[in-house]
């Protein structure tokens, strides 16, 4: 579908006041498929808070952006962003939505992988030859880009995309300031504050887009 044919899916009257949305444009595959490699490809996405992963080797597992992530802290403390597909065949890797774990084993074939995304053991590795793996060929595929800002978490797919603190400048930043204080400040639950406060920054950064179409 063309740029014109997009056009004419959105009818704006300033003058009139009318903002309408053709009923179609929520169901038609070729606008989704348009909004995920020119918006959702591009942008920071929100994959998670540290509070998540207070210790080493917790893990969750969830969806960003149309692609299925494990958001985790490996054995040294640093916090990883991988895809959940095994290098070998693209099953899925780790099929828990959150827990503790040194290693992630492919239920299909056993690779394993360490909580660096590094792969560790290979079932019959004998067979492959002298140093396959070494040049990183087999390891779970990291996310381009993974920052974080007061401790909320972003991923982008794009690696050529700008910098998250400056992504967030303006109305975005600004309510993660407002509401940076801990939970165990606010006696709230660690994932019920974070799950809130993203909440806010998504419906800041849906406000600030807005503005792009002034």
């Amino acid at each position: 579908m063309s740029d014109t044919s997009f056009s004419r899916l959105v009818h704006v009257d300033r003058d009139a006041g009318v903002f309408r949305v053709a009923r179609r444009s929520f169901l038609d595959d070729a606008v989704f498929e348009a909004e995920r490699s020119q918006i959702f490809d591009r942008c920071w996405l929100y994959v998670g808070h540290s509070s998540e992963l207070a210790k080493k080797g917790a893990f969750v597992t969830r969806p960003v952006g149309g692609r299925n992530l494990i958001f985790n802290r490996d054995g040294a403390g640093s916090v990883r962003a991988f895809l959940n597909s095994c290098p070998h065949r693209g099953s899925t890797v780790c099929r828990d939505r959150a827990g503790l774990a040194k290693n992630f084993t492919c239920s299909y074939h056993g690779w394993v992988f360490g909580a660096d995304g590094k792969m560790r053991d290979i079932p019959g590795k004998e067979a492959y030859v002298e140093g396959f793996g070494s040049d990183g060929c087999a390891d779970l595929v990291a996310v381009p880009r993974l920052e974080q800002y007061r401790d909320f978490w972003f991923v982008c797919f794009d690696a050529g995309t700008v910098p998250l603190v400056e992504y967030l400048a303006g109305v975005a930043g600004m309510v993660i300031d407002a509401f940076r204080w801990p939970a165990e400040v606010t006696g709230i639950a660690p994932e019920i504050w974070a799950a809130g406060v993203a909440c806010a920054i998504l419906i800041a950064l849906w406000r600030a887009l807005g503005g792009l179409f002034d």
